[in-house]
């Protein structure tokens, strides 16, 4: 492998890269490389970003296997030499800029050899390591890269979510919001995530640090809630497997209740309820009555929640081959949720976007991606609501059907019991009980009907499709329940929980990735020993995640997604937004990538993170803070004594488990504040202060101000 020797390369790489007009500005180019290879900066994590042909990213969708990450690395022959590579094409780069601060269309030529020299700089790079670690690598195609953040923003959950806010927040009217949302704050974000690793090839702990001190802690923020995330997000994997375990049974057990033991009798709590709904609560969560009641965690759940994390670890080991209405328009409160659903749809704030574009070359086009995935978003989401939509109404058609029916027969008895008159007889539903019932009901005189509703429930389908929410509980009662009813009812219950179990896998392999590839980039000698690395960081998760097995498991589940994950990833986003649009620049950062991609990029951009996405997400997180301040935190739970569901209160010590929680995973934010508040450190970045600066380089810095000091 060709070293790259003082003097030799890095005026060469001037004079390729220089155009006719640019002939005489070559002597003040090459001074100010040499000038440069006399600053012993070292680019260690800058160059072991690289490795753009290697094997071990051969797949069909993503082949990024922690055993790909041990190559054939060799030993650089110094870090010297490297970094002086380095430099020169940064000040270079910079120079030129600065000589040419109104670039037009017509002279982008001379630029865009710079993005040619830039990858066969990393070519020749590809191969050393950073003292003596594996190097990092580079994805081996733009489609392995693309299909990785499809199957990240696939969430089952937030499919379900957008379609409840769909329902109960004014259908196209929230849509139109959704969009506006997208525009406003989520395309321009994600272009921030994406070009920000993109730009650095840096881990998210090390990267923030070397944007700006301020914000240093926000990577491992990022960090830990990612890893508080995955650690419950694939307890939704292992209520998958358990259902798909009970298929093969003649009968499935949520179809009917079970017997009582010693007794031909069914259970009668279960015959109080629906057999889906006991199987789900009594069954398969054996769920405690109250939040506050503990137990040991479900034997039978925590075998499948064992084994959702080992085919978590056979997947980063092996790699993966398979997966890869308009008056409610001016209703502030549908406004942010959709702001919220674009955050949590994107999956802004957690890192694997970061982490996965920090693997892609710097050139990458990564504003086009950025659109890219969002219309496939919108095109997602354009498929799968009609789809779920039309299930929701039949299972609502039906249940409303059966309602009627119980009524009926209810009815029937209290009147031959002699507690109601026989004027209220109701009709024979044969062809269509809920208008047949529903007409008879409303043609008795007001008191009659008054007496027969105290009596039964009203069966009314629009309150019964009003019913949906954005719980996991909804998709194992309501689709089972579809399910049943159609022809073959084992086959398509199958592929619908393979289907299930390969979205809910997707999104997790990639918040595991993220905690991977940041563990690797911030401790080198992780990248020795991928495997183990990866066995040990899910049995940790596997171990935390036994609290969520527990008979009160599932309301520490509501807990946590519902209310508390979405402070910590509004602040997080915001500390982005700042470190990038205010700390280090926007318009920096923009000339930056204009340089790298060889065109000007949407200027728009300056103004979106500088003003409006800042604004926006302040917005956002002041109604969280007014709604869990203000509005009671509630969860659905299971009554055992009615085989009912009823809605509870949490207890105020949950809200303060909730808050300390949120402190901890913020708190490496607010120490860099205070760290660089006490040294003086300025706010903004200094002109001489790049994303191509090092770890070593911003220590530097660090303890420059701290000796001033």
């Amino acid at each position: 492998m060709r070293s790259i020797k003082e003097g030799e390369n890095a005026p060469s790489l001037a004079k390729l890269r220089a155009s006719p007009s640019d002939m005489s500005q070559e002597s003040t180019l090459v001074k100010a490389s040499e000038s440069c290879m006399e600053k012993n900066v070292s680019m260690d994590t800058r160059l072991s970003d690289t490795d753009s042909n290697l094997g071990g990213w051969e797949g069909d969708l993503v082949t990024w296997s922690p055993s790909a990450w041990i190559t054939q690395a060799q030993v650089s022959e110094t870090r010297m030499e490297k970094a002086q590579a380095w430099e020169t094409l940064a000040l270079e780069a910079q120079a030129r800029v600065a000589l040419q601060p109104k670039l037009s269309i017509t002279e982008l030529p001379t630029v865009i050899p710079l993005k040619q020299e830039s990858l066969q700089l990393v070519k020749r790079m590809s191969n050393k390591s950073t003292e003596g670690f594996p190097a990092r690598l580079l994805w081996s195609s733009k489609v392995e890269y693309v299909l990785a953040l499809m199957g990240y923003m696939l969430m089952p959950s937030g499919l379900l979510r957008f379609v409840s806010y769909w329902v109960h927040k004014g259908s196209w009217s929230f849509f139109i919001a959704y969009i506006l949302m997208l525009l406003g704050i989520g395309i321009p974000l994600l272009f921030l995530e994406m070009a920000v690793g993109q730009r650095s090839q840096q881990g998210s702990v090390e990267l923030w640090k070397n944007l700006s001190p301020w914000f240093g802690g926000v990577g491992y923020s990022m960090v830990m809630v990612c890893f508080i995330s995955n650690t419950y997000l694939n307890v939704f994997n292992a209520w998958i497997l358990f259902y798909m375990s009970h298929i093969f049974h003649f009968v499935a057990p949520w179809e009917k209740c079970p017997l009582q033991k010693n007794s031909s009798d069914f259970d009668p709590e279960c015959e109080q309820a629906t057999s889906y709904t006991y199987f789900w609560y009594r069954q398969t969560l054996k769920a405690s009555d109250r939040f506050e009641d503990g137990g040991q965690p479900s034997f039978s759940l925590g075998m499948f929640l064992f084994l959702a994390w080992c085919l978590i670890c056979v997947f980063m080991v092996n790699g993966i081959k398979s997966i890869g209405k308009v008056a409610s328009i001016f209703d502030l409160t549908m406004w942010c949720h959709a702001g919220i659903q674009i955050l949590f749809d994107i999956g802004l704030g957690f890192g694997p976007i970061v982490s996965l574009s920090s693997h892609m070359h710097d050139f990458n086009n990564c504003l086009a991606d950025a659109s890219f995935m969002a219309l496939f978003k919108i095109f997602t989401l354009l498929i799968t609501t009609p789809f779920i939509l039309s299930i929701l109404g039949f299972w609502a058609t039906i249940t409303t059907h059966h309602c009627c029916q119980r009524n009926t027969k209810k009815l029937i008895m209290l009147i031959a019991q002699g507690i109601l008159p026989p004027e209220v007889q109701p009709p024979d539903l044969q062809d269509n009980p809920t208008s047949i019932y529903n007409y008879w009901l409303y043609s008795l005189p007001p008191p009659l009907r008054n007496t027969v509703l105290s009596m039964v429930p009203e069966c009314n389908i629009q309150k019964q499709f009003l019913k949906i929410e954005d719980s996991p509980r909804f998709l194992f009662l309501i689709f089972t329940e579809v399910i049943s009813l159609l022809p073959g009812s084992a086959f398509w219950t199958m592929l619908f929980f393979l289907l299930l179990l390969g979205l809910g896998l997707g999104s997790n392999l990639m918040f595991m990735l993220g905690n991977i590839l940041t563990l690797q980039d911030t401790f080198p000698f992780c990248r020795r020993q991928p495997k183990m690395l990866t066995v040990c960081v899910s049995m940790v998760m596997f171990l935390a995640g036994l609290i969520f097995i527990q008979p009160s498991g599932i309301y520490y589940f509501s807990l946590l997604n519902e209310y508390w994950v979405v402070v910590p990833i509004i602040i997080i986003i915001i500390c982005e937004t700042l470190a990038v649009a205010w700390a280090y620049g926007a318009k920096r950062f923009l000339a930056d990538m204009m340089v790298l991609l060889g065109h000007p990029v949407f200027p728009g951009c300056d103004w979106l993170w500088r003003y409006v996405s800042p604004v926006v997400l302040l917005g956002l997180l002041m109604s969280i803070f007014a709604y869990l301040v203000q509005g009671p935190l509630v969860y659905m739970a299971w009554d055992s004594s009615t085989s009912k569901e009823v809605v509870r209160l949490f207890p105020v010590w949950s809200l303060i488990l909730i808050a300390g929680l949120s402190v901890l995973v913020l708190l490496p934010i607010l120490a860099y504040f205070a760290y660089c508040l006490t040294l003086g450190i300025p706010f903004r970045a200094t002109p001489s202060h790049n994303l191509l600066s090092t770890k070593e380089a911003s220590k530097d810095i660090l303890q420059g101000y701290k000796t001033e000091s």
